[in-house]
């Protein structure tokens, strides 16, 4: 299961994209920092109505945090999502979201 990692974000980018307008081309954007021995990226930024909101997907149940907590700082945003395999829930500033569940965010 070596390409789990990039199926769980091409899953991701696609139900963005399912679930954007359908009178305008959408585009996927990500967040990257490059600094002096600390490079940072985020999977996925997504816009709902004037604010942004930082994805970062996970194949699994575990990984770090490290550029979500990274942007979130940085940016000034209030929250950002975890899409992984864990169920609903809330920690920080972070929203986990089942990834079979990502349209829940759209709402």
């Amino acid at each position: 299961m070596v390409n789990k990692g990039g199926i769980a974000e091409q899953f991701a980018g696609l139900e963005i994209v399912k679930n954007s307008s359908c009178f305008q081309q959408t585009e996927l954007f990500y967040w990257h920092r490059e600094a002096l021995n600390s490079n940072a990226e985020v999977d996925y930024i997504i816009q709902k109505k004037n604010k942004i909101d930082p994805l970062e997907v996970k194949s699994g149940t575990k990984g770090s945090m490290n550029s979500m907590f990274l942007i979130l700082t940085e940016k000034n945003i209030s929250y950002g999502y975890r899409l992984s395999l864990e169920n609903f829930t809330e920690y920080e500033k972070i929203k986990v979201c089942p990834l079979y569940a990502l349209s829940n965010i759209f709402l």
